[in-house]
């Protein structure tokens, strides 16, 4: 259960993000908000980090380069959103996300990518997208 709550915590938060930055770009600059957003977040991140005393920061040099990656992605994100919400709107554009996220979390699942326990597809997750991107073209209407 609390893992659904982050789930549904984690999606209220980016939709908040979404539309925060697509304000903040339109006055300052794409490229500038998502600086000024990844720098907020490193602050934040920091400080949650530092108040729960979690010392296995130590850690971080073990992390692979690939993963380590990860955080140079949220610029692209970032960007990527921030347009999109201009061009498409909040909806659209969080629905096209989810459908991208979606879809390469099957593949990666399917293909044990990234060290995941591959896993196999079914018609059920395939008649799931497919229906997710009707009601996208339902949305758009």
């Amino acid at each position: 259960m609390r893992g659904v709550l982050f789930a549904i915590s984690g999606g209220f938060f980016l939709t908040l993000q979404s539309v925060a930055n697509a304000r903040i770009s339109s006055s300052i600059g794409t490229w500038q908000a998502a600086t000024l957003t990844q720098l907020t977040g490193f602050v934040v991140a920091l400080m949650i980090m530092l108040l729960v005393r979690d010392r296995s920061y130590v850690h971080m040099r073990r992390v692979e380069p690939l993963y380590s990656s990860g955080g140079a992605f949220a610029a692209f994100i970032l960007f990527s959103n921030m347009t999109a919400v201009h061009e498409l709107g909040v909806t659209l554009t969080i629905s096209l996300f989810l459908i991208a996220q979606l879809a390469l979390a099957l593949v990666i699942d399917w293909r044990g990518w990234f060290g995941m326990l591959r896993r196999d597809l079914n018609r059920t997750q395939l008649l799931g997208v497919v229906m997710m991107i009707v009601g996208i073209l339902v949305l758009k209407g």
